[in-house]
């Protein structure tokens, strides 16, 4: 039965992770709404998630078609959507019932301390320079919610990366992650300031959730720890990740020691 659905169509790309019969768990980026406020909207993840004919629950009546969760347009991450009417009402019941379990990589300024609620459970907590990363199991599916309850504001400058998320059906339990959970690592970058390959390893970091101290090559004794490290190598940025040493930018060689996939 052919279905018209009530929002625009996007032709924008959309990373998915896993789709079946009955979900679609897709990567929202950073900058991106869920969904739209209005129909007239066309700038969102469900939009771009009815591109290629795929189903969506809700799609004639809804402008949140099959939403189960929703990320702050800000954060970053897997989201999870509904492609029947059926799948939906299950998998929003789940998730009302606190069945599922998100994982989060949370940048924070140090000196934002959150809450201790039974909701959240802390696994890690690092802190690079002025900011720290926390590392989080929560059924809270939902950014706002978390800023609120956890961080007990609204508008606090806080960064979430969902980069787990387990989903609870009645045949099976399925996990869908974007990298492996590991103990947050410890990160020295020696950079230049101009450099975009640089940015770029800081930009990579950044939106994976992680942190980094951040060594900037403007005096000798800089410079001096920077060369010993690297040896008779050259190039920049020199990382350094739990005192393993590598030099300037390869993205496959810095996502495997991340963890990520």
């Amino acid at each position: 039965m052919e279905k018209t659905p009530l929002l625009a169509v996007s032709a924008t790309p959309v990373d998915i992770w896993y789709e079946g019969p009955h979900f679609v768990v897709a990567d929202k980026p950073q900058g991106l709404a869920v969904h739209p406020d209005t129909v007239d909207t066309t700038n969102a993840l469900v939009n771009s998630l009815l591109q290629s004919n795929r189903w969506l629950a809700e799609m004639e009546t809804s402008h949140a078609p099959g939403v189960i969760h929703r990320l702050m347009a800000g954060d970053r991450g897997l989201v999870v959507v509904a492609k029947s009417d059926d799948s939906v009402k299950e998998l929003r019941q789940l998730y009302n019932d606190y069945r599922f379990l998100f994982s989060y990589r949370v940048r924070l300024p140090k000196d934002l301390m959150p809450r201790t609620i039974d909701s959240v459970r802390v696994l890690d907590h690092q802190i690079y320079d002025e900011v720290a990363i926390w590392d989080i199991d929560t059924p809270l599916g939902d950014t706002a919610l978390l800023r609120q309850d956890w961080l007990l504001d609204p508008q606090a400058d806080a960064y979430f990366v969902c980069y787990r998320v387990a989903i609870p059906l009645a045949d099976k339990l399925t996990h869908v992650a974007l990298g492996e959970r590991m103990k947050l690592p410890a990160i020295d970058l020696y950079t230049v300031p101009p450099c975009s390959i640089c940015n770029g390893t800081k930009a990579l970091l950044s939106y994976n959730g992680f942190g980094y101290v951040d060594h900037t090559l403007d005096n000798d004794a800089t410079i001096q720890t920077m060369r010993q490290l690297r040896g008779d190598e050259r190039g920049i940025p020199v990382i350094v990740i739990n005192n393993t040493v590598s030099v300037g930018f390869d993205r496959h060689r810095l996502k495997q020691a991340l963890g990520l996939y």
